[in-house]
């Protein structure tokens, strides 16, 4: 069990050193939860705090609760590719979780961390899901009001109403029964809460009391969260200047890298508002190279947008303006190839890069654009790549031109041949949502961010257009991909060597 954990911890802390840093920073908040919740008695929380291990005889219960830990802080500290890559362990070997006496409560505890995995990543239906798993399943007291305070969460992320009764009740329940992490991080979310609702003095009241009981308890994450936090209400009230001097003060204070990246992204952010384009590039690529070094890809794409908008805009250098936009394109992609999927953060860097394309590089697309839209296409065959690109094209012109006649005009489509098209996709279990609902919710199955974005940069063609266009890009994406070999393009696309020696004619490069 030693080897394994310092595996992880290598990969966890990323240093030349491969020290426990990061362990120490979540260890009080994370193996205390464990604690209150009955997983480890406080003889093991101490020694786990003391030495950093849970035992020194192995128990898969106890590694497989080490690994979702490690998984959670690896949320918590941005690194979402080794979060999942750790989440993905555990419900591999699900039935670890279903033996002894806390088979109940160690399944339920999964699924309650897998669903703040999700939150953490925006994904509010996978999070709604799996906190109902772990609803459905768990007899514990404690472990159903956690799971109701993170409903109370979601719930407000929505826009929901806010429901300041209940949290108070959890916060009660919170502290009637010494759970000491849930209830300070419960003042914490309040505080947020509230100051969405402009209720700046219970919000104070609150985000004292979690600072209070952080700094007593030892709880690092939630210490900086705050301090964090307290730097914000000074942007929310236009005192940028203030804040910038805040947050240079708080970045000397703290050692840990998620929040010396996250800092330097606020000070850069505020920088640039107050038109200091040097100080917001210095402090931006400080962002960048600690996200990069660290796996935080939780700030890294959105340091590289902000230099990809301050070289484009205020130094006009497009070459670099292109190199970071493509960064931070690349990073997004990065994450949806291991399946992690796009919020409305990732979805405005995607959308600022393909602008930033559509103003330089107009008409055509650049061959490493397409490299980068295409890349979900790398392992399946031209029958699926054409049914996906279909499907994702009708569905850009259902969302942004409009559902019916408007989508065919667009398209000069006939209606039988629409029809045609979209029965052979259902027929391949390729089917559309109901557009008559007001609440669309489209499936992520055949969702495919980059054919979203080659549908809007060729908008304006017709379905005749578009496809021969399409055939065209994409072939030859996969021509450089088969090392310009069409014996291996025709083999790996699942096509006929003779179709595709005619279909590639205007590639003029020598097969290999």
């Amino acid at each position: 069990m030693a080897q394994r954990k310092i595996l992880l911890s290598n990969e966890l802390n990323r240093t030349s050193e491969a020290d426990d840093t990061v362990e120490k920073f979540h260890a009080s908040e994370c193996y205390a939860l464990l604690g209150e919740i009955g997983f480890l008695s406080e003889e093991k929380v101490a020694l786990m705090l003391d030495q950093g291990k849970i035992s020194d005889r192995r128990n898969r219960m106890l590694e497989a609760l080490q690994k979702i830990t490690y998984a959670k802080i690896a949320t918590l500290e941005g690194n979402y590719t080794f979060a999942i890559e750790l989440y993905e362990q555990v419900a591999g070997k699900i039935s670890v979780l279903n033996q002894g006496s806390q088979q109940e409560g160690a399944l339920s505890y999964f699924f309650y961390e897998y669903a703040g995995f999700f939150q953490q990543l925006g994904d509010t239906n996978a999070a709604f899901r799996y906190l109902e798993k772990a609803r459905s399943i768990t007899s514990s007291n404690k472990m159903k009001q956690m799971i109701a305070y993170q409903y109370l969460i979601l719930d407000a992320d929505l826009e929901k109403k806010f429901a300041l009764k209940k949290w108070l009740q959890c916060i009660a329940y919170f502290n009637k029964y010494e759970m000491t992490v849930m209830e300070s991080q419960a003042h914490y979310g309040l505080s947020l809460q509230l100051i969405k609702q402009e209720n700046m003095a219970d919000a104070s009241t609150h985000l004292d009391k979690a600072h209070e009981m952080a700094a007593l308890h030892g709880f690092q994450h939630l210490h900086w969260s705050i301090d964090y936090t307290r730097g914000s209400l000074l942007v929310n009230q236009n005192r940028n200047t203030e804040a910038v001097r805040y947050y240079q003060d708080l970045l000397k204070k703290t050692s840990n890298a998620y929040f010396t990246a996250k800092i330097q992204s606020k000070i850069a952010e505020l920088h640039h508002i107050l038109g200091d384009a040097d100080q917001a590039l210095e402090a931006a690529i400080s962002s960048m190279e600690v996200s990069q070094q660290f796996s935080i890809a939780s700030e890294l794409a959105g340091a590289c947008l902000l230099l990809g908008k301050i070289y484009h805009r205020e130094v006009a250098d497009i070459t670099k303006a292109y190199f970071y936009y493509q960064q931070a394109f690349g990073s997004i992609m990065a994450l949806m190839k291991r399946g992690i999927p796009v919020n409305e953060a990732r979805r405005k860097v995607i959308n600022e890069y393909v602008i930033f394309l559509e103003e330089h590089f107009p008409g055509e697309m650049t061959e490493s654009a397409n490299e980068d839209l295409f890349a979900f296409s790398k392992d399946l065959n031209w029958v699926k790549i054409k049914d996906l690109f279909h499907y994702n094209l009708f569905l850009y012109h259902y969302l942004n031109t409009g559902v019916g006649n408007k989508t065919l005009e667009a398209l000069d489509f006939p209606a039988s041949s629409f029809y045609s098209a979209t029965e052979r996709l259902r027929s391949r279990g390729i089917t559309f949502p109901n557009f008559r609902k007001s609440d669309v919710d489209i499936p992520a199955d055949n969702y495919v961010e980059g054919l979203q974005q080659y549908a809007r940069l060729h908008r304006d063609k017709t379905w005749v257009e578009i496809n021969d266009c399409f055939e065209k890009d994409m072939l030859k994406y996969h021509y450089k991909l088969n090392n310009y070999n069409k014996k291996h393009l025709a083999k790996n696309l699942e096509l006929a060597y003779s179709g595709i020696v005619n279909r590639t004619k205007y590639l003029t490069s020598v097969d290999g």
